[in-house]
């Protein structure tokens, strides 16, 4: 009976001496979080008879601002250090699309302008849109409040059909990169 109590000991010796390591704390003030967030900034779908007033006449551009909070948040506003805009788009009408995308700050004046985004008419399966805002040489988009979408029709020389079925279908997001110390 001794030899096994013996051999228990001796192996829960083995087992507890050689499994112990010191652990080093300190490595978490070096450690450094990069959660990423990505939202919906908009979703719209039009047709043609959307481009008309009251009036029958065409009108060749549309015009959307909506809020940006993001940055109301003061985690946001002091760890982000690039934004992604992403966008996907399908245009089922007869003439390009010119689409321009701003942040806006709260006077409505734009603090950051997005490269145009042109879709060719007839393009119902275009590349996706991505750009990419480093905020350290930015800062000023931090003070982005609303976020301004405006559409224009290519002028073609002749006006749509109003009872045209087509449609030109746009949805964007962003996507934050933040870094932050625990």
């Amino acid at each position: 009976m001794k030899i096994p109590k013996l051999i228990y000991f001796l192996l829960s010796f083995f087992i507890f001496t050689s499994c112990a390591e010191s652990l080093d704390f300190d490595q978490l003030e070096d450690y450094l979080a990069k959660p990423v967030f990505t939202a919906s900034l908009t979703y719209f779908n039009v047709q043609p008879f959307q481009f008309f007033d009251e009036n029958g006449v065409q009108q060749n551009s549309r015009e959307d601002i909506t809020d940006f909070i993001v940055f109301e948040n003061s985690f946001f506003r002091e760890n982000v250090v690039k934004i992604v805009f992403n966008a996907e788009f399908k245009n089922e009408f007869d003439r390009a699309v010119r689409i321009e995308v701003d942040f806006l700050n709260e006077n409505n004046i734009a603090i950051y302008s997005f490269a145009p985004i042109i879709v060719e008419g007839g393009d119902t399966i275009p590349p996706p849109y991505e750009e990419e805002i480093i905020i350290a040489s930015s800062l000023n988009v931090l003070s982005a409040t609303k976020v301004r979408f405006r559409a224009f029709l290519e002028d073609t020389g002749t006006q749509m059909n109003p009872l045209d079925t087509s449609e030109f279908e746009f949805r964007s997001s962003v996507t934050l990169f933040v870094e932050t110390d625990l």
